[in-house]
């Protein structure tokens, strides 16, 4: 795909409207998408084009369309109507990224139905025995080409790769739902996928009871990928005036042995790009160092007001975060685990509410004795996130990547739950 030539003729459309500055966009997705084997996927391709313009004093304005059609009259029009601010400008212009990302896959386009049906049938015989019904079973694969250009000289263009499988599944009263996705066809096709989402159910098959005693309480890498992913976007600047988050930066708020990183940059990383939709190239953001929190994500804007780099971390048109990384402890998910005969395991906490820092709902909790899964049960929390991320005991040394969480297994001291 070479656009060169019509993001040239957009950004001089925005000029001719009396553009200052402009940043152009380009992303082009295709997509095959399947909802089982039996039917017909569809395939379909879309486009998004984007203009982004400054008038004198600072005034900005940004439009999206299919079509580049329009487009730089809208933008501008949104930017005359828009408040001034010393901050507004295009992103400055940072040296690209060195080596190679591994983000787009070279087996795209060479990827058959034969490939794509063993794939789904493997996960379809696993969630299709011992009494396990398969309500839903979906491949996505994506290819998407970004073009960026700016009056700054800025000239970026990148393509990658998606490949993801996701499932709901059920067995007696329980349906969980399981997604797994990488960069690379071949993760997605060895993964115990069906397997890891039926063991998962199996674990609740046996109701029981909350024990008498509180027990150490076990994320699997799942569940504290879960936990970490609601977690991150409190650490978005633009929006750190309305999460719970505000006030708290420098301060404790978890055990000291929590250290989680967001690497946009990381090798074949599920969000790593090498540079983001306002044309910046990603740099590693530590969120909790030692417990504490240390850094946000920051936009052009933001990062001018802080007085910072930007972190290249705009993403669908806001700042989101990437890659997350816990840093792995000392010793093993089988050492920890070995020392913990009896306690509960957690299969998925409810989400961090952003604006409050609780953490409130119902999760499904395994309970294990004399080292035994023996069942599971339905049980309440209700604590606010520094409570529950300061009962962090031990972190495993063995790391899993779901998706785009790089987690280990974590120990937690007993938690308040309730029947």
């Amino acid at each position: 795909m070479d656009d060169r030539a019509e993001l040239l003729t957009l950004l001089d459309a925005c000029r001719a409207e009396g553009a200052r500055a402009v940043e152009v966009l380009h992303q082009r997705h295709e997509r095959f998408l399947t909802t089982g084997m039996r039917i017909r996927p569809a395939r379909t391709t879309e486009e998004a084009w984007t203009a982004r313009v400054w008038l004198d004093g600072g005034r900005a304005g940004v439009a999206t369309a299919p079509t580049r059609k329009g487009l730089a009259e809208r933008a501008v029009a949104a930017a005359r109507l828009a408040p001034l601010s010393e901050l507004a400008g295009p992103a400055d212009r940072y040296p690209p990224p060195s080596g190679s990302l591994g983000i787009d896959d070279r087996r795209w386009g060479n990827v058959h139905d034969d490939d794509r049906n063993e794939l789904l049938g493997t996960a379809e015989r696993f969630l299709s025995v011992g009494g396990t019904v398969l309500r839903r079973l979906q491949y996505d694969e994506v290819r998407e080409r970004r073009s960026l250009l700016s009056t700054r000289e800025v000239e970026l263009t990148a393509a990658a790769t998606t490949w993801s499988l996701s499932a709901e599944a059920t067995l007696g009263s329980t349906t969980l739902r399981h997604r797994i996705a990488s960069r690379h066809f071949a993760d997605v096709a060895s993964l115990p996928f069906g397997l890891d989402l039926r063991r998962r159910l199996e674990g609740f098959v046996h109701a029981e009871r909350l024990p008498d005693v509180p027990l150490p309480v076990v994320l699997d890498p799942a569940g504290m990928a879960s936990l970490v992913r609601s977690l991150a976007p409190a650490f978005v600047a633009p929006g750190l005036s309305g999460s719970f988050l505000r006030g708290r930066l420098g301060r404790p708020l978890a055990s000291p042995v929590l250290h989680v990183t967001d690497d946009a940059g990381q090798a074949s990383g599920l969000y790593t790009w090498p540079f983001d939709e306002r044309g910046v190239v990603p740099f590693a953001v530590p969120l909790l160092k030692e417990g504490v929190p240390n850094s946000l994500f920051h936009d052009p804007e933001s990062a001018r007001a802080a007085g910072l780099r930007p972190t290249g971390h705009v993403r669908e048109g806001t700042v989101r975060p990437s890659n997350l990384v816990v840093r792995p402890g000392s010793r093993t998910r089988n050492v920890i685990l070995g020392e913990l005969a009896d306690h509960l395991v957690v299969d998925e906490l409810p989400p961090v509410a952003l604006a409050t820092g609780r953490i409130q709902g119902p999760c499904r909790v395994g309970v294990v004795r004399a080292g035994a899964r023996t069942g599971g049960l339905v049980v309440h929390l209700d604590l606010d996130v520094g409570d529950l991320l300061s009962r962090v005991v031990e972190v495993a040394s063995d790391q899993e990547r779901c998706q785009e969480v790089d987690t280990p297994t974590t120990v937690f001291a007993p938690l308040p739950f309730t029947g």
